[in-house]
């Protein structure tokens, strides 16, 4: 499967936020609850120089399929942001796009900002996206429970 990352516009903020509606995403995923005009206007302050969050659109085979992005951007004490990543294409979850998006999106913050690591959080039973996260280079920290849910914090370093 051919894995490509493209620029976000409006209309992917669109489609991403009402596909982001399916219970059966938000039970797998710590997504906040956000007005449509909530994600447009994130969107569009990503866009401004100096913002604390970038983000690519997946495609996969030609058709968009998921978001990844960064946030919390700090290039000063930190030297640090964190990642996500969703695939919302129900039926491409565990062929490896997620792996993949991750692989490609990674050198790209890497070498746009100066930060030395990349922290993500997931739910701990959502095992493919730690299976995901690890593929991509990421490595467990710790393990957490927070609002009766067990989470889970990994990181990957600069390479």
């Amino acid at each position: 499967m051919n894995v490509e990352l493209k620029a976000r516009t409006a209309d992917h903020v669109k489609t991403y936020w009402e596909r982001t509606k399916d219970p059966e995403i938000r039970a797998l995923i710590p997504i906040a609850e956000l007005t449509f005009e909530e994600s447009l206007r994130q969107y569009e302050e990503s866009l401004f120089p100096g913002a604390s969050s970038f983000g690519r659109v997946i495609y996969a085979d030609g058709c968009y399929v998921g978001d990844v992005w960064c946030y919390g951007i700090d290039e000063r004490e930190e030297k640090m942001a964190m990642f996500s990543f969703l695939i919302f294409e129900k039926k491409l979850w565990g062929k490896g796009i997620g792996s993949q998006a991750a692989k490609l999106f990674l050198p790209e913050v890497f070498s746009r900002y100066q930060i030395n690591k990349m922290g993500a959080f997931t739910y701990a039973d959502n095992l493919s996206s730690i299976e995901a996260l690890k593929k991509a280079g990421f490595r467990e920290v710790e393990r957490f429970e927070e609002e009766g849910r067990m989470s889970v914090y990994l990181e990957a370093q600069r390479g």
